[in-house]
């Protein structure tokens, strides 16, 4: 029996790689089987390391500025034959890089980014693979703008140092005679689950802005400064933005993607299902199992048991979920082409407890599910 392991991360407690070794664990303890590692991510934390995991890139350690504008050391990796470089937006970028005591959305941008994609300019790349999520910043992309060489003036012309969010509002015009003239020969593909728009209620404030620490009372005022920055980049490149699905996505980073470069936002989950040997492998398979922290109304929103379940259906291999939480119904999961989930929490528990205790969770159920599997053979 041949069973392919794919997950997603349990965002803050397992990273993906780490859940494959789990239920794999789990599974040899009890069954007489291949159990295959394939780490998936939907373009957020996890990203590089799910790409590495696939393809043996070479790993690069570039000079990068925290979302605090802090030099760090952050990871990427480049594949030098296709010229192709895969950013994960977390490891320059991240809200994990920052304490909880300094995390500042008010002061946060998205500098990182643009130094990591300047290394891979320097390193011959011309296609850019950029994992968005689990970003601290809401600066839609102001920030690595900057470190690219975009220079922003205000109404009268002068050039702006943008040091708060609130600075933001006041860009009239994006100067690019500084820029790199490479980026505009490059293509940036940007992988997210994210499908929000830039502003309203459903944008990249209101909808993720919190959870990066912005007071509710600010929500609008930070609302209307990106809406400000969105008709500015509108204005002046002639591109629709504000309307466009996935713009809000890691605080409305596409937005200035879209505006200045050659950019397509695609599914993080279908970009690793594209460079993975997934299509070789999968009619040997006999059981998939995939998961993530939760499964819920987003899932259907293009995450990793989505996009697994839709990769797997043709082939009519059975699909089950490994998940911290369950919130649809029997009904639900079998219209996302599951043919179980299971969750690994046995019964009322704390959120702080079930991520302390995951790894052991995980491994108990993978072991449960074994024995199933073995009786049913």
């Amino acid at each position: 029996m041949r069973i392919l392991v794919a997950p997603d991360s349990f965002k803050g407690s397992l990273t993906s790689a780490e859940l494959c070794r789990i239920i794999r664990n789990g599974m040899e303890k009890v069954l007489e089987a291949e159990v295959i590692e394939m780490p998936i991510s939907d373009g957020g934390e996890g990203f590089l390391e799910s790409i590495c995991s696939i393809h043996p890139y070479q790993l690069e350690f570039v000079n990068a500025k925290d979302p605090l504008g802090r030099w760090i050391q952050a990871e990427m990796a480049i594949d030098y034959e296709k010229k192709t470089a895969y950013i994960e937006m977390a490891k320059s970028t991240g809200l994990t890089l920052v304490n909880e005591k300094e995390r500042n959305p008010y002061q946060s941008f998205s500098y990182g980014v643009g130094n990591l994609i300047l290394h891979g300019l320097d390193k011959g790349c011309r296609t850019f693979v950029i994992g968005l999520g689990g970003s601290a910043t809401n600066d839609a992309g102001v920030g690595m703008l900057s470190e690219l060489g975009v220079v922003f003036r205000d109404e009268s012309g002068k050039p702006m140092t943008i040091e708060l969010l609130e600075d933001i509002r006041k860009i009239a015009r994006l100067d690019l005679k500084q820029v790199d003239t490479r980026l505009f020969e490059a293509e940036f593909l940007l992988a997210t689950d994210v499908i929000n728009p830039l502003c309203g209620e459903n944008g990249a404030t209101y909808i993720f802005g919190p959870q990066k620490g912005i007071k509710k009372n600010d929500l609008y005022n930070i609302d209307r400064i990106i809406f400000h920055y969105g008709t500015v980049l509108e204005r002046q490149f002639q591109k629709e933005l504000l309307t466009q699905e996935g713009a809000g996505a890691a605080g409305g980073m596409p937005a200035s993607f879209l505006a200045l470069f050659q950019t397509k936002i695609c599914r993080g989950i279908e970009i690793l299902i594209e460079t993975s040997k997934l299509k070789e492998i999968l009619p040997s398979i006999n059981l998939v199992i995939t998961g993530e922290g939760k499964l819920d109304k987003q899932t259907y929103n293009g995450k990793v048991i989505k996009g697994i379940s839709d990769f797997v259906k043709p082939s009519s291999i059975p699909v089950v979920a490994i998940c911290g939480k369950i919130e649809l119904s029997r009904k639900e999961l079998k219209e996302l082409g599951l043919t179980a989930a299971f969750s690994i929490c046995k019964g009322p528990i704390s959120l702080e407890e079930s991520m302390k205790e995951a790894r052991g969770f995980v491994e108990e159920l993978a072991e449960n599910m074994a024995e199933l599997i073995k009786v049913s053979m």
